[in-house]
């Protein structure tokens, strides 16, 4: 039932408006979903409880982080301690990929160098992120699409006070519902209001509300009464009493969403602290200044049409409805790019460190050094990949990246430190174990 002005008939006015459908969440959603309702309560929640799911998730697929990262170190420092023997294959191959490449791979078996070694993980990891970012995108959907009907929820039980249900005679339930009887014909009916303030037939359903019935003395009684308490209000007009039905509608449907328009823009006020961070407004949208905070109706609908399907354009007069007191928030930027340039920061960082880790990989695995070009360019693509990420997807999903990545960041560099001590007193064992193999063999001499 969508938003109108007046119907057909003088008498009965409609002030309500639609709320949109809902996204199912898989499992990981739901997962999200309960760490977020843990930390509801601080302010900044959303980020908060990101911060959380990213720790708790990067903490479980440790030991495969470990793993990985454990054999590709090893790999490295296997690398450079054939560099020697590798640069001089460079050198006497130097126009002969092919044969480079064949003897490279047998020194690299002669000593235990086994450059897939670290692959599966890598691959595991890489699947799980692809995971993780559909479940973030169809959450941030299915979070706007939420906070959007319990707005219409608020301005619904707004419009309702004024509702009159049975045993309920008083000059503030001044509007009658009317119901379809299948025959386009409306008719009044006075329903029961449950413990939650919604109206049902008596059986616990809730009834369809086609739209209202004003009783004009009670309403002009209820108005006089809020205008006396009211500093501002604007007076009953002089000629209430003859003006007509239409013009009496008019001015009641205007009173009731003054109300209802401030009750969808309280319930949204009431769970910012919560939405936003710092220098972000809501953060299931992007840091960015291309977006507003409270989006256009287009932009909604684009945001979670992908999860909720299409939406049809008749709704938009009912968010403009739901949404008409949050005008600054729709000429607030939404960020100012801080997330995306950290992201693209972060990811830069890790794979400048990834690379100084591979340098003696990325230089001897090729004859002519294209392997080193190739992933030099990859510190730039990957960099650019998340920066995407951050740009079109939300301001939450941003934080996981940039949490997962600093994590991965000070895991490498620890497990880098701890795989080349171990490596180094490995090195002066053998040595040392020559060493001792010799001067025994000169003894026996």
């Amino acid at each position: 039932m969508g938003l109108a002005n007046l119907l057909t008939s003088s008498q009965l006015i409609q002030v309500s408006v639609d709320g949109i459908g809902t996204v199912d969440l898989n499992w990981i959603g739901f997962v999200i979903s309960w760490i977020f309702n843990l930390v509801s309560d601080f302010p900044g929640a959303i980020a908060v409880g990101v911060i959380i799911f990213t720790l708790m998730l990067k903490t479980i697929v440790l030991p495969l982080d470990i793993y990985s990262r454990v054999k590709m170190k090893k790999q490295s420092l296997l690398m450079e301690s054939m560099r020697p023997e590798m640069e001089k294959l460079q050198k006497q191959y130097a126009n002969d990929k092919n044969m480079y490449s064949q003897k490279v791979l047998e020194l690299q078996r002669a000593n235990g160098y086994n450059p897939l070694g670290a692959c599966l993980p890598s691959i595991v990891s890489l699947v799980i992120f692809m995971v993780v970012f559909s479940a973030f995108s169809q959450y941030s959907q299915y979070a706007n699409l939420t906070a959007y009907n319990e707005m219409t929820k608020a301005y619904s039980n707004a419009v309702y006070e004024y509702v009159q249900a049975e045993d309920e005679q008083g000059d503030e339930y001044f509007l009658v519902a009317a119901v379809e009887d299948g025959l386009n014909n409306p008719q009044k009916y006075t329903p029961k209001r449950d413990e939650n303030g919604k109206f049902t037939d008596g059986e616990g359903k809730e009834i369809d509300i086609y739209g209202y019935y004003v009783d004009y003395d009670k309403f002009a009684a209820y108005y006089n009464v809020y205008c006396s308490q009211t500093e501002g209000a604007t007076p009953l007009p002089a000629d209430w009493a003859t003006q007509t039905e239409e013009q009496k509608n008019l001015f009641v449907s205007d009173f009731v969403r003054l109300g209802a328009r401030r009750a969808a823009a309280d319930y949204y006020i009431s769970r910012r602290p919560q939405t936003s961070l710092l220098w972000i407004g809501n953060l299931w949208y992007p840091d960015s200044m291309l977006n507003k905070e409270v989006p256009t109706f287009a932009n909604f609908r684009s945001t979670i049409q992908r999860a909720a399907g299409a939406i049809d354009a008749n709704y938009e007069e009912s968010y403009n409805e739901v949404t008409y007191n949050l005008t600054k928030q729709k000429n607030t930027y939404n960020g100012y790019f801080v997330l995306i340039v950290l992201a693209i920061g972060f990811m830069f960082l890790q794979q400048f460190i990834t690379m100084r880790s591979q340098k003696a990989a990325n230089e001897l695995s090729s004859v002519d050094g294209q392997a080193a070009a190739t992933n030099k360019m990859m510190m730039v693509i990957m960099p650019i990949i998340f920066g995407i990420f951050s740009f079109f997807y939300s301001a939450a999903f941003s934080i996981y990246m940039i949490v997962n990545t600093v994590y991965s960041l000070i895991s490498t560099l620890i497990i880098n430190k701890i795989v080349s001590v171990r490596f180094e007193k490995d090195s002066d064992k053998k040595e040392r174990a020559k060493l001792q193999s010799r001067a025994g063999r000169k003894r026996l001499k």
